[in-house]
């Protein structure tokens, strides 16, 4: 994985416009980038006078911690939290690393709480995310906007906020599921997957290089992940070509051996189906952006 560190000023924008879209699906409520040094930095989601707002943190450097319900999580970079206010979490500073570097949104809105309970079905309340994402890739930026003093008024911050939703839908749509705490044969089965995306042939592969049943390793993988062994497997390609798509020259013949496909025509089918585009499109579009 590569490296989270993005190099930007610490600072804070709390948005309250005068003038902004009636019932608006939702609103940029704050944004941020913060440099965390002590441990009595602790934020707990039922002590907090912001209600109805909804949070994403992601961790650029160091690590934190985070309690969700019983559950414990630790934020190293790479993982980011979504979690609504109020709730029953606490998330904090435990003093190791050197402090902790975090990029931070804060929205509300009707479409919001929705979004949220989606993603988090889909990923959980902690994912990992790449850089390179499209939703990294869209906080990043907007951030700079909020910096340089480019989100000047309501309307404006609105259409910002329901884009950053937009690209949460987008990369949890091409990213695969992130189970946790479960079965051995389900953590084997991920791991062979990301290790190996490039020579597995399919699910009779799958199964005799773990030994066991094709029909076992099926409908325990879908039990636990909500997923199938095929389409899990899809987007581990899929996330991987947007990678080379992004970050190299390479051609479409290339990437689709890369990734496990045995010619380009067929990679730009199954991309399409993921991505609604074909990715030479892709590779135009968002490297640019």
């Amino acid at each position: 994985m590569r490296s989270h560190e993005i190099n930007m000023p610490a600072d804070a924008f709390v948005f309250n416009f005068a003038e902004s879209p009636p019932h608006a699906p939702a609103q940029l409520k704050s944004i941020g980038c913060m440099q965390v040094t002590s441990t009595d930095h602790v934020y707990n989601g039922l002590k907090r006078g912001q209600a109805g707002n909804s949070i994403f943190q992601y961790t650029l450097k160091g690590k934190g911690m985070i309690r969700i319900g019983e559950q414990l999580h630790s934020l190293e970079a790479g993982k980011a939290f979504m979690v609504d206010v109020p709730s029953d979490h606490e998330y904090y500073y435990p003093g190791e690393d050197d402090g902790w570097l975090v990029l931070f949104i804060v929205l509300n809105g009707e479409h919001v709480d929705s979004c949220w309970s989606f993603i988090r079905e889909q990923l959980g309340s902690v994912a990992v995310f790449e850089t390179d994402a499209f939703v990294i890739r869209y906080l990043v930026r907007l951030y700079w906007e909020a910096y340089l003093g480019h989100l000047n008024d309501g309307f404006q911050s609105a259409g910002a906020a329901y884009q950053f939703l937009t690209e949460l839908y987008r990369t949890a749509h091409i990213m695969p599921p992130q189970p946790s705490a479960k079965p051995e044969l389900v953590r084997q089965i991920v791991e062979l997957m990301e290790n190996d995306y490039r020579t597995l042939t399919g699910l009779d592969d799958l199964a005799d290089r773990l030994d066991v049943s094709k029909f076992h390793i099926t409908r325990t993988f879908h039990h636990h992940t909500g997923s199938t062994i095929m389409q899990y497997l899809t987007k581990l390609r899929i996330n991987r070509a947007i990678e080379l798509l992004l970050n190299s020259n390479h051609t479409m013949e290339y990437i689709a051996q890369e990734i496990g496909y045995q010619n380009s025509k067929y990679f730009t089918k199954v991309f399409r189906e993921h991505t609604s585009m074909p990715p030479g499109k892709y590779r135009n579009i968002y490297t640019r952006s």
